[in-house]
């Protein structure tokens, strides 16, 4: 696929985008310009492509206020897809979490809007992977929430192995959200010390760039270097007349 119809695919896209058409197509149209993309302009075309994405979304989630919560999970699921084609791993999680959050509120009064702990745990791994522990983190305590709320059914025969299942699953959640804070917390010291290293490295390039002070040529520092001079002379006077004095009974034997 030649660059121009790259760009033609881009602009497409873009197009459905603006028309508020947010369905398969578009996300095939996508799919097609970054493949066919060269890996000398895909880094390019991909930044374009997440900074204009990124605009959009925010228009567009703007214009979903009166709209049904079925419409804007809708979109939220369309942007988290077409982010994690482009590769803005960051904000596909946002996109993820924003529809994983809406589903929870509106779930007091719509049930099957109600978000299981799998999904809170799978989207805290997926977090973590990615190096986002505080998301992580929060996700692992919904999940947590979730697996406790499921716990409050009175326990049957058969549902004895479940609440096992249930409890072992806890504690995983419990060490995910650990070594989520755990993390968040590494990062903190992290980046304190980053920061201290920063300002380090510009106190001592401060100090290199200052003028270097040459030594002041002050009347006490040229009145011993006139001694000293006057010294090297003397002894030079003295030893070339002891020369002379050494030399002078050989003349007389001649």
């Amino acid at each position: 696929m030649s660059e121009s119809t790259i760009a033609d695919q881009s602009y497409l896209f873009l197009n459905r985008i603006q028309d508020r058409r947010f369905d398969e197509e578009s996300l095939r149209i996508l799919e097609l310009s970054l493949v066919a993309t060269s890996a000398k302009s895909f880094s390019d075309l991909r930044s374009g492509l997440r900074d204009l994405m990124r605009s959009e979304s925010s228009v567009v989630f703007g214009e979903l206020t009166g709209e049904s919560v079925v419409a804007k999970l809708s979109v939220l699921e369309f942007f988290a897809r077409a982010f994690a084609l482009i590769g803005d791993t960051e904000s596909c999680l946002a996109m993820k979490y924003e529809a994983l959050t809406l589903r929870e509120i509106k779930s007091r009064n719509c049930l099957w809007l109600r978000v299981s702990h799998s999904e809170w745990i799978d989207f805290a791994v997926q977090s973590m992977e990615h190096g986002f522990p505080c998301i992580a983190r929060k996700a692992s305590e919904n999940a947590l929430l979730g697996l406790k709320r499921d716990s409050l059914i009175e326990p049957t025969s058969e549902e004895y192995s479940e609440n096992l299942d249930a409890a072992a699953a806890a504690e995983n959640v419990r060490r995910l959200r650990d070594s989520a804070a755990s993390s968040t917390s590494s990062h903190s010291v992290q980046a304190q010390g980053a920061e201290y290293l920063r300002s380090k490295e510009l106190r001592i390039l401060s100090r290199q760039t200052r003028p270097i002070k040459t030594p002041e040529c002050t009347g006490s520092n040229l009145f011993r270097e006139g001694i000293n001079k006057r010294n090297e002379r003397m002894l030079q006077q003295l030893r070339s007349t002891q020369m002379i004095r050494d030399l002078e009974p050989h003349s007389h034997c001649i």
